[in-house]
C-alpha cells in the first residue's frame, strides 16, 4: 500500500447524453437509408406495373383495331358480293305431298274428292265383318 500525500482523486460522472445524441443520429441515418431503399424499390415496382399497364393497353388497342379492319373488310365484300345463299337447312322441310314426290294439281281443284276411285284405292276404309 501506497501511502503517499496528495490529494484525493475526483471522479467526473461521463455526459451519457451525448452518446445517447450519437446513437439515436446513427439509428436515423440507418433506418434513413433502409426506408430510402425501400421508397426505392416501391418506385421501380409502381413504374414496372405502370408499363405493364402501358403494354396491355396498346395490346388491347392493336386488337381492336384487327377487329374494328376485319368487320369492315366484311362489310366491303357483302356489298360486292351480296348476301350468301341460303343453307339447305335453312329451306322448309318438305311435307305431305312434296315428301312423297306426287304431282298432283295445285289451287282449288286439288281439294276435291275425285268421283272415280284409282285401282290403288280397293280395300281403303272401315272393313266390317
Amino acid at each position: 500500500m501506497c501511502m503517499g500525500g496528495g490529494s484525493a482523486g475526483t471522479i467526473t460522472k461521463p455526459d451519457y447524453n451525448a452518446y445517447d445524441k450519437q446513437f439515436q443520429l446513427q439509428k436515423a441515418a440507418i433506418e434513413s437509408q433502409m426506408n430510402n431503399d425501400t421508397r426505392l424499390m416501391q418506385g421501380e415496382l409502381q413504374a414496372a406495373l405502370r408499363d405493364q399497364q402501358t403494354e396491355r393497353q396498346t395490346i388491347l388497342d392493336d386488337r381492336m383495331l384487327a377487329v374494328d379492319n376485319a368487320n369492315e373488310e366484311a362489310r366491303r365484300l357483302m356489298t360486292l358480293i351480296g348476301t350468301p345463299p341460303p343453307e339447305a337447312t335453312a329451306q322448309a322441310p318438305d311435307i305431305g305431298v312434296r315428301e312423297r314426290g306426287i304431282n298432283t294439281r295445285k289451287g282449288k281443284s286439288s281439294l276435291r274428292i275425285g268421283r272415280s276411285a284409282t285401282s290403288s284405292a280397293q280395300g281403303a276404309g272401315l272393313n266390317i265383318t
